[in-house]
Order: C-alpha cells, then sequence, then structure tokens
C-alpha cells in the first residue's frame, strides 16, 4: 500500500469527515424516538439533548418554558436518553395510582453502583417491596410517639441557638440553623446516635451531607455520566457512590454505625437501625446474586424469610435516610420561615392558634395534630417550594393513557413546580396563601396537583416524621420568637441546579425575642 496515497490531504479529509459524521448520528441517535408517536418536543443539542437548555434557564424555569410553548405532555432529552415529559393530572394519578403496576420504578440514566442500587427510592419491583414493608414500621403512629422525648432533647438545644441568634441582633441564615437541628433529629429517633450537628454546624455528618446536594448539577459527575455512561461504569468500579453523588463520606460513616450496633447485645433500642438489623439472616449479610436467585423468592413472605436484609441494603438505607431526611425538613422548615417572616399576619395566626389550642403544654405527637392552620401554613409552602422538583416513573409495558401512547422502558417525567403554580388549579398562585388548604378547598382540589411528597404507593416513607419534626420545631420557635424580613432577605429566592429545590444564597432573616 502506498503510504502516501493514503496520506494524501483530500484522501485524510473524507477520513476525517466519515469520522465526523459518524460522531454526529451517534451524538442524535436517540433524537427520532418521539417523532415515530406524534409527541412535540423541543430542538435538542447533539449528545446533550436538553442539558443545556436546563443548565442555562435553570432546572425549574425550563420546565415553564416548555409547557407554555408544548403544552402538558411533551418530550426530553436528558443527554440521549428520552423522556416523557406530563403535567396532566389525571395522566399523573394513573400513572402513580390506577397503572402503578406497570409504572413500579424509577428510571436511571446510567448505571449506580451496589449502595445506589439499594437505596429503597431506588430499588426496583419486589425488591423495591420488600425494603418497603421492612422499614414502614418504623413511621407508624406508636414509633412517632416514641420519637417525641428523643426530638424533644434535640429542641433544647434548638431553643438555645434561638436564644443566641436573638441575643445578637444579626440577621440569620436559617438554612444553617435547620439543618443542625433536622440532621440532630434524624440521627437521634433513626439510629440512636449524637452527632451534635447544632452545637457544631461545620461537623463533618452536616458539611458532607450538605455537599450532597450543594452541587451545580449539571457540571457535575451525574450530569456528566447522563451524556456518556460507560464514565459512571468506570467509576463506579473504582469509587462506588460518586457517580450517584458526593457520598463517599457517607459509606464509611454508615458502616461504622451498623458495625458499631452489631456490637452491642440487647440494647432494647427499636428505632429504624435496629429494625433493619432485626431483619437479617443468619449467614444472608452478604448474599450475591446467584445465591438470591437459588432461593426463588416469588412473595415478599419469601423475601422475609428466605433471604432478609444484606449489610448493603442496610448500609444504603442508613445513608439515604441520612442524607435525604436531614435535606429535605430542614429546606421546608428554611421556606417556611422566609414565608412568614414576609407575612406577618399568618405568623401571629400561628402563634394565637399554638396558644389556643396548646397553651404551654410541649408539643407531642397528638397534640401538634390540633393545629389546623400550621397544617395549612407548612402545606402552602411545600407548594410554593416543592423540595422534589420533578418526580420520575418507568414504563415497564407499552400503553396508551388519555390518548398518549406511553412506549416500554421510556422514562415519564412529572414537573412539581409546573403544577403547583399552574393558574388552572390555584387561585394567584404565586401568592402564599395558607387558604388554599382550608377543610373546604382541600375537598375542591383536584387530585394529584399537589405532589410535595409524591403520590401512590412510592409516596415519601418518611413523610410522617417529617411533618412531626416540622411542626414541633416550629412551637418551640413561635412560642418565644418572632421571625422578620431584614436588609439581606431576598424578595425573590433565587435557585441552584441542584437536584432539590436550593437557595443559592441561603435565607436570611432576623430572629428577635417575643
Amino acid at each position: 500500500m502506498d503510504l502516501f496515497g493514503v496520506l494524501y490531504i483530500p484522501n485524510c479529509l473524507l477520513v476525517i469527515l466519515f469520522f465526523l459524521l459518524t460522531f454526529y448520528l451517534y451524538g442524535r441517535r436517540s433524537f427520532g424516538f418521539f417523532d415515530q408517536y406524534g409527541i412535540k418536543y423541543p430542538k435538542p443539542t447533539v449528545f446533550l439533548g436538553h442539558l443545556i437548555d436546563m443548565s442555562q434557564k435553570g432546572f425549574n424555569q425550563i420546565f415553564f418554558d416548555w409547557k407554555e410553548k408544548y403544552g402538558d405532555c411533551y418530550g426530553i432529552f436528558f443527554g440521549p436518553v428520552p423522556n416523557l415529559v406530563i403535567a396532566d393530572p389525571e395522566v399523573i394519578g394513573e400513572i402513580m395510582v390506577k397503572s402503578f403496576s406497570n409504572f413500579t420504578n424509577r428510571p436511571l440514566a446510567f448505571s449506580v453502583d451496589d449502595y445506589s442500587a439499594n437505596m429503597v427510592n431506588i430499588a426496583k419491583d419486589e425488591h423495591w417491596k420488600y425494603l418497603r414493608t421492612v422499614l414502614a414500621p418504623s413511621y407508624s403512629s406508636k414509633k412517632m410517639r416514641e420519637m417525641v422525648p428523643l426530638i424533644e432533647n434535640v429542641l433544647k438545644t434548638f431553643e438555645k441557638n434561638l436564644n443566641k441568634i436573638a441575643d445578637s441582633k444579626e440577621p440569620t441564615d436559617v438554612t444553617i440553623l435547620f439543618s443542625g437541628y433536622t440532621m440532630d433529629v434524624i440521627a437521634s429517633t433513626g439510629f440512636g446516635i449524637h452527632v451534635d450537628s447544632q452545637e457544631d454546624p461545620d461537623s463533618p455528618v452536616v458539611k458532607n451531607a450538605r455537599k450532597v446536594f450543594a452541587g451545580d448539577f449539571f457540571k457535575s459527575i451525574q450530569g456528566v455520566a447522563i451524556i456518556f455512561p460507560i464514565i459512571a461504569k468506570i467509576l463506579n468500579h473504582f469509587r462506588p457512590i460518586s457517580a450517584f453523588g458526593n457520598m463517599e463520606y457517607f459509606i464509611e460513616f454508615c458502616k461504622e454505625l451498623v458495625a458499631e450496633r452489631k456490637k452491642e447485645k440487647n440494647t432494647g433500642r427499636k428505632d429504624l437501625l435496629q429494625l433493619m438489623l432485626d431483619a437479617q439472616l443468619e449467614g444472608h449479610e452478604n448474599m450475591d446474586k446467584k445465591t438470591e436467585q437459588e432461593l426463588k423468592l416469588e412473595n415478599i413472605t419469601d423475601w422475609r424469610t428466605k433471604r432478609g436484609l444484606t449489610d448493603i441494603e442496610i448500609i444504603a438505607q442508613c445513608m439515604i435516610f441520612l442524607v435525604a431526611g436531614f435535606e429535605t425538613t430542614a429546606s421546608t422548615l428554611s421556606y417556611f420561615a422566609y414565608c412568614i417572616a414576609l407575612n406577618p399576619d399568618v405568623q401571629d395566626k400561628i402563634c394565637q392558634e399554638i396558644q389556643e389550642q396548646l397553651g404551654q403544654e410541649s408539643p407531642n405527637y397528638d397534640n401538634v395534630q390540633k393545629l389546623t392552620y400550621l397544617d395549612m401554613c407548612m402545606d402552602e409552602t411545600l407548594r410554593l417550594f416543592p423540595i422534589a422538583v420533578i418526580i420520575t416513573r418507568e414504563c415497564k409495558e407499552d400503553c396508551v393513557i388519555k390518548g398518549i401512547k406511553i412506549p416500554k422502558n421510556t422514562g415519564v417525567l412529572f414537573p412539581i413546580m409546573c403544577l403547583h403554580y399552574d393558574s388552572r388549579y390555584w387561585n394567584e398562585p404565586e401568592k402564599f396563601n395558607p387558604d388554599n388548604f382550608s377543610k373546604e378547598n382541600k375537598a375542591n382540589q383536584t387530585p394529584f396537583t399537589y405532589l410535595p411528597f409524591g403520590g401512590g404507593p412510592r409516596v415519601c416513607a418518611g413523610m410522617r416524621l417529617a411533618e412531626l419534626e416540622f411542626k414541633m420545631a416550629v412551637v418551640q420557635l413561635l412560642r418565644k420568637f418572632r421571625l422578620v424580613p431584614c436588609e439581606k432577605t431576598e424578595k425573590k429566592i433565587k435557585f441552584g441546579n441542584a437536584g432539590l429545590l436550593k437557595p443559592v444564597n441561603g435565607i436570611w432573616i432576623r430572629i428577635e425575642h417575643r
């Protein structure tokens, strides 16, 4: 072969052109997906899909823009992966409840490591059902009542910190205040440990938990892994959990937590951690897939009596409940504080209800149920500021719902903020109005237009604990302190591009003695 002939410039250009064309076509290989089903979609970018649009406009705002242009149903691409976006509450209800058996799972844009795959929020089918049945008893009414003394202990430090902040007369970022409180509650009620997050806001536990949700999703490893899934596989092999999030610290933390508890005998504890350890079967702590298949698990009873929980599953649940449980409730309390600081009439009404219903009685699981107006304010806060901005499901088999064709293996996204701010379902949706959740208005509410905790069988497992720790904190706070806006209070909160609804600049208000 004539080497110079091969290197002849026109030939080189043709080869380069061929590879560039192949690369281009590969990068848009899935972009005709929605055309065959007659579904509208914005024009995607090669390899990136709509990630650039999301990054530039913001993870929240872009869905409002698309909804205005394409309606309640359209397609988007996370990198090369097609996803159907649905903001029709009737279709959402069908998917979440009536057709749940076909939409049991959540889609994953890239492969995850063993720890991530075993988290209850990611687990699939029978595996998810089993994990859910193991965890469910830890959030029963009986368990909630048993947790109250533990939360009361955390509230003592919480009040001490409130006094320090009020005495200083300086504005404070309440996201830091509430982060310490919720981490201490989760650690105490779920795992029987004292991490002292309130006394030390920069403790490693809180510091690392904040990092998990603090970064820009589109500049993170996850964003890159969506475009090039092979990167996730490589990372999962060498650095487990790194592709899913910055949670390496929590692998070791939770491993030590489990190991220490196993060393203890007859502790008498019945917290979340002990509940999971009690669900283990001797010899099955480190089970491989082959052994699991040989057990021939046919129902949940088989999972419970033949298989039990593995160490990886226990560590995975510890990780997700520590991190997600801490962040979601802390953010809700922070947004609530912001809302009532800007609406002093609402704040006064909550204080009046606390005085009338509780007097000087300490808040507990039973008496906070009487605080109906506080309930309304909590619900309205979560309408304006839903912590999870999208909810996802995956279609197992081809189906048609309300004329919409949903192909097998397609991810379905529900843009929560679009539903919560839709003027078809809410009067003056931009306004903080607790009356949206009065008894009368809730009765007339269109189902599946309010989804801060999700819906259907996969509704948030920790919802009841989140509501309890929220209400107990608010009672303790408003009895002795008043929240007022300050010069650093933003008129409109700026959100980051994190996986959850995160304020970029914190939430600054002034806390005063009453």
